[in-house]
């Protein structure tokens, strides 16, 4: 049987899964089949008194879980838009690369997890930007699986994406860009974005992840283009700016459009900086560039957090995440980072090392409770 075969026949059967949950849902019983439908009615109203909570019942309703800290929350739906030329593709890359790895975003810390990108558009480019990164980090950008093609919103297919993603429960989903999976929707029509809204939940309610959607702006550059039934949707929406300077370079900014339930971060801004990769040439002899977005001060120069000491916490960090006792000597540190994809010299881990354990018997110091109440 050929390779098209199975994914229609399992296409098929995701559809057959489909459409017999949506036959549950409507109040048929299959198992009782004797009820009428007044009965199937009343199961269906006490079902759902039942689901009514009290003040007190909504303690039990769990928290937002962050995936990047006070700006993407895991089991939500959010958005990052910008005119062409922004590099929000470069940052959403950024984004994904330090969540997989656990490494802190530009400040704001991680909760790492694996991540699905799918790259629907610029497919060629996307392995040099990730060789910049990597190289200009120090590491691997591990847990990041990258679909190299898009899926369409409304084939068939989206419900194999959904099970795939179910299937590795991702921290993370991203789309870029969202009109690549939409292609021959009206993206104007709030009653045709709000099937795409549906799939797009379907998704995230399977995974669990925070589904970030990369799009474009309409003719109106302050604001993402199409309808509004996709920004009701959003947990987050996140607007990305270019300002180009005189002798500077472009200066990348990124405001929060739309926090639904916590309070907007400030803005944001990035230079860009060209890395040469390592060992590749073109025909021509020049160097192979790609580019990685820097962190920019308040006096518009660019955050050192690539030196010594900053690489040394990176490490630090990245093994706290992945739950390596901080009692870990050289060795295992070592294993650990050559596992997660972590490339250091034996100095830096030295002291990688020390770091670790000088935090650890500065955190055991503290006074009872003062972790908690900072």
């Amino acid at each position: 049987m050929t390779a098209p075969t199975n994914a229609l026949k399992l296409i098929s059967h995701l559809e057959s899964v489909a459409e017999a949950r949506a036959e549950q849902d409507s109040g048929d019983d299959p198992e009782r089949p004797g009820l009428s439908s007044q009965e199937h009615f009343e199961q269906r109203v006490t079902g759902m008194l039942d689901e009514l909570l009290d003040t007190d019942a909504l303690d039990s309703i769990e928290p937002l879980e962050p995936v990047v800290v006070d700006m993407l929350f895991r089991d939500t739906l959010a958005r990052i838009y910008g005119p062409s030329g922004t590099f929000k593709s470069f940052m959403t890359l950024d984004i994904a690369a330090c969540v997989a790895t656990g490494s802190t975003w530009h400040g704001q810390a991680t909760r790492p997890g694996p991540v699905v990108y799918l790259v629907a558009e610029g497919l060629r480019g996307i392995r040099k930007r990730v060789r910049a990164w990597e190289q200009h980090h120090g590491r691997k950008m591990t847990g990041v699986k990258f679909l190299p093609r898009p899926v369409q919103a409304r084939d068939p297919e989206w419900l194999v994406l959904i099970e795939v993603c179910r299937r590795l429960t991702p921290a993370l989903v991203i789309v870029d860009t969202q009109a690549r999976v939409t292609v021959g929707v009206e993206e104007n029509s709030n009653s045709e974005m709000g099937i795409i809204v549906d799939r797009m939940e379907q998704l995230r309610a399977a995974s669990g992840a925070c589904l970030l959607l990369v799009h474009h702006t309409g003719h109106d550059e302050g604001r993402s283009r199409g309808a509004t039934a996709v920004k009701g949707a959003l947990q987050t929406e996140l607007g990305v700016t270019r300002k180009d300077a005189p002798g500077t370079g472009p200066v990348i900014t990124l405001k929060t459009g739309k926090q639904k339930d916590d309070a907007e971060l400030d803005d944001m801004e990035f230079g860009i900086h060209a890395v040469a990769l390592d060992g590749e040439a073109n025909e021509d002899g020049s160097p192979v560039t790609s580019i990685i977005l820097v962190r920019l001060n308040a006096t518009g120069q660019a955050q050192a957090h690539t030196g010594y000491a900053g690489k040394v916490e990176e490490i630090a960090a990245a093994l706290d995440a992945a739950g390596v006792p901080a009692t870990a000597g050289r060795p295992t540190v070592e294993r650990e980072c050559s596992r997660l994809g972590i490339q250091a010299r034996k100095a830096v881990l030295e002291d990688v090392v020390r770091h670790r354990k000088a935090a650890a018997n500065a955190r055991n110091s503290l006074p009872p409770g003062t972790l908690e109440n900072p």
